[in-house]
């Protein structure tokens, strides 16, 4: 069975900016009935730094906490820096996850780099 920290329990429990952003600058949105998950991932960006992000999520307790975290991390954020956001930086908010998670939780990436670019390709 895989353990969980603290802080990921936390943010499983009690996640941060779960909803929808009107009129979203982009979105990203991932189904993956393998891993039963469905996930879209809002951004709100204003003068080139992500103002919002909120999330819809079906997904497993580390896919959760990787979103809470990701979406308290990003408003502020540039493009490239929203970018560089990772599996190993979101995962040490966590305090860690377990290995055999991160495919899971790497899907919070993935959304974002979608919305980003569907944020690009509507600016472009």
């Amino acid at each position: 069975m895989d353990k969980y920290s603290r802080a990921t329990i936390r943010e499983f429990m009690s996640p941060s900016n779960i909803g929808y952003i009107d009129d979203p600058s982009g979105t990203g949105h991932i189904t993956d009935n393998a891993d039963a998950v469905e996930l879209t991932l809002s951004i709100r960006v204003e003068a080139g730094r992500i103002a919002d992000a909120k999330y819809r999520i079906a997904g497993c307790t580390a896919l959760i906490a990787t979103l809470s975290v990701l979406s308290k991390e990003l408003p502020g954020k540039t493009i490239d820096e929203a970018l560089a956001l990772d599996m190993p930086y979101l995962s040490g908010l966590l305090e860690g996850l377990p290995e055999s998670k991160w495919r899971c939780a790497g899907y919070a990436v993935q959304a974002l780099h979608l919305a980003i670019e569907d944020y690009q390709s509507k600016t472009s």
